[in-house]
């Protein structure tokens, strides 16, 4: 099928960290357009695929009919488990997780991923599940979505854009991108400044419509068990929210105890389960950037099962 261009972002770093070669099997969590998960299959390796988004699902498919060793399937990653065990697989060396929205899920104003563009305000991973931005919108009193917005957008005029909305939705359904974008103006105004608020607004609901924050965190949880002695897990982030429970869940993993600093001995049950392999967080090159300036915010951290 034909598909919006997309580039893979941090590909050569994810693919180093990772180490593919013949006969070792990886999971990419978030298929997309397959950019990640071609560079494991030239590298002999096996790959299972995994996305919400159909088209996704479609491409991965597509190719997996000139690539055997690819398997693909319509999940959430937040099921790592239930994905090894469909195939068999009781450990994998490696799990790719490339967070946030792709290039062609922006493209695609159908999606209703972009205020650039008009389209239905839907923001679902899975089109075909669980309720839209436009009607999570609509049943949310203005104090729980100041709040959303506040949580998950870090806006800071989160009650004046809520109530704006609230507001506009009396008048007619705040159903589509453009009738967003049109109550967030009548607060923001004009030009750059409405883009970035546009964009924390446009995330927050996101994050809420797919709960992907719950994602990350049974994700993470689940590749302990799920990685192999030696696995290695690498995630791909694009705002705080994202990259502060990674960081937490690795160093937390890192960890033989996390009893309190003032306990003289430990009385947890705690034990070291990965090895940090980013100190900080691994960042796209200028060039890189250059030719992808959706790479810009991307924060790269991996850690090693032990």
């Amino acid at each position: 099928m034909k598909t919006p261009k997309h580039i893979p972002v941090l590909c050569d770093t994810a693919v180093t960290l990772l180490a593919p070669e013949p006969g070792k099997v990886y999971v990419d969590g978030t298929f997309g357009r397959g950019g990640h998960a071609k560079r494991l299959l030239d590298a002999g390796a096996e790959v299972l695929g995994l996305d919400l988004d159909h088209d996704a699902v479609a491409v991965c498919e597509e190719m997996s009919r000139a690539r055997p060793a690819l398997r693909c399937r319509a999940l959430s990653f937040r099921k790592l488990g239930e994905a090894l065990a469909s195939q068999g697989w009781t450990s994998v060396d490696g799990i790719l997780l490339d967070l946030g929205v792709s290039s062609p899920q922006i493209d695609i104003p159908a999606k209703g991923f972009t205020y650039r563009e008009g389209g239905p305000l839907d923001l679902r991973f899975d089109q075909q599940a669980g309720e839209t931005a436009a009607e999570l919108v609509a049943r949310l009193e203005a104090d729980e979505l100041a709040d959303l917005l506040w949580r998950y957008g870090e806006e800071r005029r989160s009650r004046r854009i809520a109530r704006a909305i609230v507001q506009a939705g009396r008048d007619e359904p705040v159903d589509t991108t453009s009738r967003l974008q049109a109550a967030v103006a009548r607060v923001s105004g004009r030009g750059p400044r409405l883009n970035a608020t546009l964009s924390r607004v446009f995330q927050a609901l996101r994050i809420a419509v797919n709960d992907e924050l719950g994602a990350l965190e049974e994700a993470l949880a689940a590749a302990v068990d799920c990685l192999s002695p030696g696995g290695r897990c690498v995630v791909i982030s694009y705002h705080s929210l994202e990259d502060r429970i990674v960081k937490r869940w690795l160093r937390k993993a890192n960890q033989d105890c996390i009893c309190p600093p003032e306990l003289p001995v430990c009385a947890c049950t705690h034990r070291r389960t990965m090895k940090v392999l980013t100190r900080r967080a691994m960042r796209p090159s200028e060039s890189e950037t250059a030719k992808n300036p959706r790479a810009r915010s991307a924060r790269l951290r991996a850690g090693e099962r032990v």
